[in-house]
């Protein structure tokens, strides 16, 4: 991928959060998002994760491991929004094995700004994130997007 998906990342955290093990691994899929590292991301997921991208949005759907989401979520939002981002302003434990990110997605679409409020969703299991589920604000994206 030649343009990074861009995440902002709030580095501090409490090693004695409960779950910050698995605060952790989504921090560092957060990271390797910014850094354009989707190898990176993967690694931190089981093959087969699961990931739910909102109803609404101009990609959602329920996709199933690395090819089907780069193909269906990744690559048409590279091209649809020119220098995407997914920014977290709070990244938090959710019971034992789940993690809570809210934030906004941003970047340029071919309407205008995308400026659109989320809530990702990760279960985490034995370091690897089986399960991400996406709620956003659709109606602000796909305006921005024009799609």
């Amino acid at each position: 991928m030649a343009d990074a998906i861009r995440l902002r990342v709030d580095p501090g955290r409490r090693e004695d959060d409960v779950g910050s093990d698995d605060v952790e691994t989504v921090r560092s899929i957060y990271e390797a998002f910014a850094r354009g590292d989707v190898d990176a991301v993967f690694a931190a997921m089981v093959d087969d994760i699961e990931w739910d991208e909102s109803p609404g949005m101009p990609y959602g759907g329920v996709y199933h491991g690395r090819e089907e989401i780069v193909s269906k979520v990744f690559g048409p939002i590279l091209t649809d929004v020119d220098g995407f981002t997914a920014e977290p302003d709070e990244i938090l434990p959710l019971g034992e094995d789940r993690v809570f990110a809210q934030g906004r997605h941003g970047g340029r679409g071919a309407r205008g700004p995308v400026d659109a409020r989320f809530v990702h969703l990760w279960t985490v299991r034995d370091g690897k994130v089986t399960r991400y589920q996406q709620l956003a604000d659709t109606q602000r994206f796909r305006e921005a997007v024009g799609r």
